[in-house]
């Protein structure tokens, strides 16, 4: 069986939580390398998804870390799926883990939003949460606000090129909610920033069944991975087939999209700032 590509949504959660395990115990690599019989360089593959954490090499850590309970089964149960081209995920730390992930090695984002303005365009929400012992965030609801402000953060930094085709239904809908003005002003300072492209589709463009909601994660040329953001779950696909359908779903969106000039324009129009 040939390895699975380390852009794999289960390699990438498990070593994720693999290495966050780790460290939330304060357990030093090489230390744990030495307990386990395996070279360091080896251990941090396993952490940083360069090498494939089999379901046995999984259980070895989880062993020696002290880990059991639903912690361990769920882990367990996660490795099972490393050779999966494609995943579905209900959880909130596993879909921002993903999200933030596949942004990281990327070097361009794609976002299609044909009815509602993609997350990292929305205006920030309030996010409740204290610190814990570990220091990260205890949260109090759920996760989304904390996600959208991190990824938000990772955006501004000039890293990668973010292309947002949005659909005109979308900046409509924007328009008329509370707090418009102040949505629309956010758009304008996202669409200024020299890595940020931000073009409206036409609803004539789109025809009568747009294509649903995407975001495409690309190391360019290549597509690396689709997320399919569902109201209660997101399926994350790297199936090559599908990734070249929606490469070529991107590109058409593009050629329908106005330019970022007319897209400018139509957001400056001072009819958007009369709403409120």
């Amino acid at each position: 069986m040939p390895l699975p590509s380390v852009r794999r949504p289960a390699v990438l959660i498990v070593s994720a939580c693999l290495r966050e395990a780790r460290e939330q115990r304060k357990v030093g690599l090489r230390r744990l390398a030495d307990q386990l019989g395996v070279s360091p360089a080896r251990l941090s593959g396993l952490e940083l998804a360069t090498h494939i954490p089999r379901p046995p090499d999984v259980a070895h850590i989880l062993g020696f870390l002290g880990i059991g309970g639903n912690e361990h089964k769920q882990l367990i149960a996660m490795a099972e799926h490393v050779y999966d081209e494609n995943l579905i995920t209900q959880n909130t730390t596993q879909t921002f883990s993903l999200m933030w992930t596949y942004e990281q090695i990327s070097n361009r984002v794609v976002d299609w939003a044909p009815y509602r303005l993609p997350d990292l365009l929305r205006l920030q929400q309030p996010f409740e949460g204290t610190p814990d012992a570990n220091g990260g965030w205890q949260c109090h609801g759920e996760l989304e606000p904390l996600e959208r402000s991190v990824r938000q953060q990772a955006m501004h930094d000039g890293t990668r090129r973010y292309v947002f085709l949005i659909g005109e239904e979308a900046v409509r809908t924007a328009r008329d909610a509370v707090g418009s003005v102040e949505q629309i002003q956010h758009l304008r300072a996202a669409a200024s920033l020299h890595h940020v492209s931000v073009r409206i589709v036409p609803m004539a463009a789109m025809g009568p069944n747009p294509p649903p909601a995407f975001t495409l994660f690309e190391d360019r040329p290549a597509a690396v991975a689709v997320a399919l953001k569902h109201a209660h779950c997101t399926a994350y696909l790297t199936e090559r087939p599908l990734l070249d359908e929606y490469l070529d779903t991107a590109k058409a969106l593009q050629r329908q999209a106005l330019s970022e000039s007319a897209t400018a324009d139509a957001l400056n129009d001072s009819a958007w700032d009369r709403a409120s």
